[in-house]
């Protein structure tokens, strides 16, 4: 099996600038917030948030949950539990840099992920 794993510099690399949406994560555009996964609490730019990301197949990252500094969490297994795909938590600073989907309009204000600091990380080769 080849090695997927991810330095921690690759990480921060790949998760700044990305936007904070996916099939499991929906932003307000409207009014540049998201809700806390937990709790629902509304968060928006300059917060300081926790995120579980996922990789499907070693190709495309996901985001599970966004998580306000109250229930930050902070490991993968307590998390997602431990599969066969990258997997990380990571801590980083909510910020509004834009975001233009591929096939709609431009969100000027949307929020992206800043200041990412890798809390763990989870290769693929850990859920095997």
């Amino acid at each position: 099996m080849p090695d997927h794993s991810l330095s921690e510099r690759d990480l921060v690399s790949l998760f700044t600038g990305r936007v904070v949406e996916s099939l499991a994560v929906k932003q307000d555009f409207g009014s540049r917030t998201i809700g806390c996964r937990e709790c629902a609490r509304t968060l928006g730019s300059g917060d300081r948030v926790t995120v579980a990301l996922s990789c499907y197949e070693d190709h495309s990252w996901e985001m599970e949950g966004v998580y306000c500094e109250r229930d930050a969490v902070d490991d993968v297994s307590e998390t997602m539990g431990i599969r066969a795909e990258n997997q990380a938590v990571v801590a980083a600073t909510l910020e509004e840099t834009g975001y233009h989907p591929p096939q709609g309009n431009f969100q000027p204000d949307a929020l992206t992920l800043g200041a990412i600091e890798v809390l763990d990380y989870s290769p693929t080769a850990d859920g095997y």
